[in-house]
């Protein structure tokens, strides 16, 4: 097999960007996961759009389209995320465990689907599904389009809940 400098190059671009396309997947969860607003809204393109279906059983309003990164953080994020903190406890708000991504590279855009497993205010776990669209920038990739479609929820029986707050790990670098 015979590569040419061209075709190396290409395909080191393209498993750079697949690698940077689950880089800001990750982003998203550790920034909603520790209420780190600003950066959460570094993830979306300005113009973006965010499709929640499924969340009605947090609360009134929360399923729906938002569109623009300011709305979808002040509109979505913020309200949903008022609901559900558990201050006594201490902990915060979300915990994601994502995986299965499944990516289709088209240049300088990408679709992807991807499972979730969160557990929501200590006492409520959701699964389901994150479908993006994303869209290469100057300094990185960022979501056009997120639907995030809950296939299954529940309330979880917990007591004596305590632990450490996800801010508190980060404040610690190894």
């Amino acid at each position: 097999m015979t590569d040419t400098i061209e075709s190396l190059a290409a395909r080191l671009r393209y498993l750079e960007d697949l690698e940077a396309i689950r880089h800001t997947w990750r982003d998203y969860c550790i920034r909603l996961d520790s209420l780190d607003w600003p950066r959460l809204a570094d993830v979306y393109a300005p113009d973006a759009e965010l499709e929640m279906v499924g969340l009605s059983s947090l609360g009134d309003g929360l399923d729906g389209r938002f569109k623009g990164r300011e709305d979808i953080i002040e509109k979505f994020y913020k309200p949903a995320m008022a609901g559900v903190i558990d201050i006594p406890a201490g902990l915060f708000t979300t915990g994601h465990i994502s995986t299965n991504m499944q990516i289709e590279h088209l240049g300088d855009e990408a679709t992807t689907l991807a499972y979730f497993f969160e557990i929501v205010g200590n006492s409520r776990v959701l699964i389901g599904t994150y479908q993006h669209r994303m869209q290469r920038d100057a300094d990185r990739w960022r979501f056009k389009f997120l639907r995030i479609t809950v296939r299954y929820h529940a309330v979880l029986e917990a007591s004596e809940l305590a632990g450490c707050t996800l801010e508190s790990v980060l404040a610690k670098p190894v």
